[in-house]
């Protein structure tokens, strides 16, 4: 499920134009869009985070009012898995990794504990906590992860993890042709939607239109919006 980058992008400009506040072009349009793409995944997780907190405690209730598994949905469209392959204990991590998940051998009878590269010294110091081939660790770095046992026990090979993760969205983009006049429309062919799930797409809107205001400076816009986004976020926390 994705959200109709055109119909957003319509939505926007009819908002925009109704008191002739100003234009937003599709330049500006798709980096705004992109941004707030972003802001809003953070923010799930964040409401996931707390809604689970609230379900351990007691506070929730199943079916149409089970909050946290609401936000796994809004999550799943982000979720991918991968293989890696390990070299000498290395392996290189998926180019469009935003978030780990999780890390185990690919039939996923072993999963991998993560743990803090400075806390490494630490666990091969003892033999009752050093990393074995039933419980290895990783530690990950900018675009890689490094295995143990692997790196210091070389009649091991792990071989391929399996990695589930959080992936990059991706860019929305809307595309257009323009006729003799300049007037632009819309071209679904090489037009991107939004990679969110449907029920955020009055977040989404809401959050365009505040970076709309500081494009075409008017305060106005982000008072709106943001007074919207506000009366929503009150509603999710009662």
């Amino acid at each position: 499920m994705a959200i109709n980058v055109n119909t957003v992008y319509q939505t926007v400009l009819s908002i925009l134009n109704k008191e002739s506040r100003g234009f937003l072009t599709p330049g500006e349009f798709n980096k705004i869009g992109s941004q707030v793409q972003l802001d809003i995944l953070d923010q799930n997780f964040y409401d996931y985070n707390r809604a689970v907190i609230k379900h351990n405690a007691g506070r929730a209730v199943e079916d149409y009012g089970n909050i946290p598994e609401k936000i796994e949905q809004k999550l799943d469209p982000f979720f991918k898995q991968a293989d890696i392959t390990l070299t000498n204990g290395i392996g290189t991590l998926p180019t469009d990794l935003y978030k780990t998940i999780n890390i185990s051998i690919t039939n996923k009878t072993i999963q991998l504990e993560k743990v803090n590269k400075k806390n490494l010294s630490y666990l091969l110091s003892s033999p009752l906590t050093k990393p074995t081939t039933s419980y290895p660790v990783y530690y990950q770095r900018a675009t890689d992860i490094i295995v143990e046992p692997a790196l210091s026990d070389g009649s091991w090979t792990l071989g391929n993890l399996l990695i589930e993760y959080i992936k990059v969205p991706s860019e929305p983009v809307w595309n257009s042709s323009a006729d003799s006049n300049g007037a632009l429309t819309y071209n679904s062919s090489g037009s991107t939607d939004f990679t969110l799930h449907e029920s955020d797409r009055v977040q989404l809107i809401l959050g365009i239109l505040k970076y709309a205001g500081l494009v075409i400076q008017d305060p106005t816009v982000i008072q709106a919006a943001s007074a919207e986004e506000n009366k929503t976020t009150q509603l999710e926390n009662l």
